[in-house]
């Protein structure tokens, strides 16, 4: 039986120690951000780490209900964007900085630049993206 790496622990290991980390592919090139333990493109085992630069695009994004709850309060404003990491990899995040006055106008303006930070949260850290101002 093949011996399985705990990718869950190493992620949130690195994120503690500073680094964004993914897995990427060597057989297709596909990169899983946040990592998985096989390539969702071709459904490779061997995935390697790679540093992600924490560059992106957020291409869609909806605005929080009110019945988000306090714990998103730290966020505000923000919203939930659908986001294409530089690398290639995509996913849904938080996204800081889009506010509900100016949601109309950015959803105009997509794909707009954002950048990941690591933000600490209930014990341990998680990956949110900021707006990037032009």
């Amino acid at each position: 039986m093949r011996k399985m790496e705990s990718i869950v622990k190493r992620f949130y290991d690195e994120l503690e120690a500073g680094r964004i980390m993914g897995r990427k592919c060597p057989k297709c090139g596909s990169v899983e951000f946040p990592p998985r333990i096989a390539c969702t493109a071709c459904g490779h085992f061997e995935m390697e780490w790679i540093e992600m630069s924490g560059r992106g695009q957020v291409t869609s994004f909806i605005e929080p209900s009110g019945m988000t709850g306090a714990q998103n309060e730290v966020f505000k404003p923000y919203v939930m964007g659908n986001v294409t990491t530089e690398e290639g990899a995509e996913l849904c995040a938080i996204v800081r900085g889009i506010t509900p006055e100016m949601a109309d106008e950015a959803r105009k303006s997509l794909p707009l630049p954002v950048q990941a930070s690591i933000f600490p949260r209930d014990g341990f850290k998680i990956v949110v993206y900021d707006l990037v101002k032009e």
